[in-house]
């Protein structure tokens, strides 16, 4: 029975890995020496208010509320409707929610209307429940704990369709939201809302943005490698491809 579960996970990896269109388009990984730098896409980010990097992560002390919170910001426009809208895209990041402030988002792509915003609120005073903020709320069951390190994956296809994991489990599966297209540019940031609500409190140790939807097998090869390591889809799939081919000489 075993070999039978791991011979059917080695085949659903391969072929996720095989068929994914995903390709990175921005990385910030807040190091040493080149803290703001995207290096891939060139988009260098911007310190608000009273952000700082340290220690390879992006801080962020809650103060100030709306756009002009504590947060990173862009020189560049990201524009994730004009840019992302044919493709989709997937959102992937590192962070810790030292006890934000009720509706600080940890991301906020787009405007305060529903139908036009990719971002994702740390608590809602009404659920006190985390969520994704697309066609309005949509809820989480929980608030994944504070002061603890989480890895977030929210994935958006190009007709809204979204998937969600928190630590590599899926707690969003093709929920139906509007077209990504949808999503403006008027606020672009990790930190701080298009609302006039507080900042996020509390660290994001890598923020990647990718062109196309990760695949559950890439969602889970990424958490396993942590925030400093980027698999190729290639590797994904021929190492899975191996684990087949060993499983197969075992039987």
């Amino acid at each position: 029975m075993k070999k039978t579960i791991l011979l059917n996970s080695a085949l659903l990896i391969a072929a996720a890995a095989t068929t994914s269109a995903a390709t990175l388009a921005h990385r910030y990984s807040f190091d040493v020496g080149s803290e703001l730098v995207d290096s891939v896409g060139g988009n260098t980010g911007v310190l608000v208010n009273s952000a700082s990097v340290s220690g390879g992560s992006l801080i962020l002390d809650g103060a100030g509320t709306g756009v002009g919170a504590s947060s990173m910001q862009f020189s560049s426009t990201v524009d994730i409707g004009g840019n992302f809208g044919a493709t989709g895209v997937t959102i992937e990041t590192w962070y810790t929610d030292n006890n934000s402030g009720t509706w600080a988002k940890l991301f906020t792509f787009g405007t305060n209307s529903a139908g036009s915003e990719l971002a994702f609120t740390n608590t809602r005073s009404n659920t006190s429940r985390s969520g994704l903020d697309r066609n309005g709320n949509t809820d989480l069951s929980f608030r994944p704990a504070i002061n603890t390190e989480h890895h977030l994956v929210v994935s958006v296809a190009s007709d809204g369709t979204t998937n969600l994991w928190v630590d590599g489990v899926q707690e969003f599966t093709n929920i139906a939201t509007n077209a990504l297209s949808n999503v403006v540019n008027s606020t672009e940031s990790i930190g701080s809302t298009a609302w006039n609500d507080p900042g996020h409190t509390g660290e994001v140790n890598e923020f990647r943005i990718w062109s196309g939807e990760l695949t559950n097998a890439e969602v889970q090869a990424n958490l396993a490698l942590g925030p400093d390591t980027i698999p190729e889809p290639a590797g994904i799939a021929l190492f899975s491809l191996g684990l087949l081919t060993m499983l197969r000489r075992r039987r």
